[in-house]
């Protein structure tokens, strides 16, 4: 499978940057957010894990992979993507190398950089999982956003997240 496009940029609704929330809108309206991301990335981490074993950390990690396409990725970047503390990244990497899913190899440009691939059984388990985060996807978020929704919350996503660009 090769890498996954982005998603289009959409066009954000305009904005008056004069509205200033009162503090009660704004806690209400972030909360509102963190709530309905957690709710879902729980529903989607447990469709995941039930349908193929896979614990939540390892479907981010060979999707994280599997959408680098034949890319290796450092270790670090993938350990600040997925937000691991660099011992607990260590532990789920050595837990995915013990079970086939990834090797490690040393950069080709940089010897204190070590990469990680997928192997053929990671890149497999990652596709099937995959398959099943998005069917879920499909049936519990794009039916209450809509495409045009589903981009435009994204690009909002895209404007807190930083000046990164979130395609690792």
């Amino acid at each position: 499978m090769a890498s996954v496009a982005p998603l289009p940029k959409p066009e954000l609704p305009p904005s008056d940057p004069t509205a200033i929330p009162s503090s009660e809108e704004l806690v209400e309206s972030w909360t509102t957010i963190v709530l309905g991301y957690t709710r879902v990335a729980r529903v989607l981490t447990a469709k995941v894990e039930h349908a193929t074993g896979m614990p939540g950390r390892s479907f981010d990690v060979l999707v994280r992979l599997l959408r680098a396409g034949d890319q290796p990725v450092s270790l670090t970047k993938l350990t600040r993507t997925i937000s691991f503390s660099s011992g607990g990244f260590t532990k789920l990497a050595d837990r995915l190398e013990q079970a086939g899913l990834i090797e490690r190899q040393p950069s080709t440009s940089d010897r204190r950089v070590t990469n990680a691939v997928l192997t053929p059984t990671g890149r497999a388990q990652a596709e099937q999982a995959l398959a099943v985060f998005v069917a879920e996807l499909r049936e519990l978020v794009v039916p209450r956003l809509g495409a045009d929704g589903l981009r435009v919350l994204a690009g909002y996503m895209e404007q807190l997240g930083g000046d990164e660009p979130c395609e690792d």
